[in-house]
């Protein structure tokens, strides 16, 4: 469904004097249709900025995003914008997600107004079949989003997203501003939308627990770089790189006594991870690491694992 080639997205600032930050630097991987890949790593490293590109909700610097054999990069914004229905995203915060003027019906209807040729009869029967199919009820049609919790708003946000039948989801952190009951109840839902739509998703997250539960694979994330890829199982439990396993770690201790050192490469041309890295050797510093299968479908960015 997605093929990630050699993607790269760079920030510049500064008036004076320009900085570039490479939010995104050099990222490939392959997602095949129906699955979920778990997107993990700390705040900033890149993952929000991946979901975006794959959207082209972002243009890349550099590389390629092709969907469904389709390259984004190549289309015109009228060829991109007939190709939006099949891609869509949810964010984190579902309050804001959703417009306070509209009622949940007319939030729910807005994109198959926009998208479908429908009679009011056919537009209202198929709104209320979206609201039951997330678990909401018809009493909820025309209340406004300030009058339901962040759960039912998240709900909402499903279904209109589900209302033009996308095949592809970037789920931003989805249940980060929930509480823990709620989180639970709509990731069962979105797992049992997946099954039943056979949706493939991109999920962003930075709760290992809630990416153990969702995904099918996980992609680690670190400072633009992805420095491991593989089952879910085999990440979470059989980690092979050093940063995989200090965010893994069961015991809560201070950072530095698994990850030491500047979080600031020490140049352009060594490993992102050497200046933390416990392991990390002289040649680390000169030589950027190449993705190495350790195992079958088991990936890692570092050249001494």
């Amino acid at each position: 469904m997605i093929e990630v080639k050699d993607l790269r997205k760079h920030f510049s600032s500064g008036i004076l004097k320009k900085h570039s930050t490479k939010a995104v630097d050099g990222i490939s991987f392959l997602m095949e249709r129906g699955e979920t890949l778990g997107l993990v790593g700390e705040s900033g490293c890149g993952k929000t900025t991946i979901g975006r590109l794959l959207l082209r909700l972002l243009e890349p610097t550099s590389g390629k995003v092709i969907f469904d054999g389709i390259d984004l990069q190549q289309l015109k914004k009228a060829e991109l914008r007939r190709l939006r229905p099949r891609m869509q995203m949810i964010f984190q915060d579902p309050d804001a997600s959703l417009n306070p003027r509209m009622t949940i019906a007319d939030s729910i209807a807005e994109p198959l107004k926009l998208w479908r040729k429908m009679g009011k009869s056919e537009l209202k029967e198929r709104v209320s079949e979206l609201l039951e199919m997330v678990g909401l009820n018809p009493e909820h049609l025309n209340r406004y989003p300030y009058q339901l919790s962040g759960g039912q708003n998240q709900r909402v946000v499903f279904a209109r997203v589900l209302a033009l039948n996308p095949d592809f989801i970037v789920a931003d952190e989805p249940t980060s501003s929930l509480d823990v009951s709620v989180q639970a109840q709509i990731l069962n839902m979105m797992q049992e939308l997946k099954k039943e739509f056979n949706l493939t998703v991109l999920f962003i997250s930075h709760d290992l627990e809630v990416v153990r539960h969702i995904s099918d694979r996980i992609a680690v994330m670190y400072r633009g770089k992805i420095v491991e890829m593989g089952n879910t199982k085999d990440v979470l439990g059989y980690g092979k790189h050093p940063y995989t396993n200090a965010l893994v770690s069961p015991v809560v201790i201070e950072e530095d006594a698994l990850l030491q050192g500047d979080m600031k490469p020490v140049n352009a041309f060594g490993c992102v991870f050497y200046p933390r890295c416990p392991f990390a050797a002289e040649s680390c510093s000169k030589r950027e690491p190449e993705m190495v299968e350790v195992e079958k479908g088991h990936w890692v960015l570092c050249d001494k694992i």
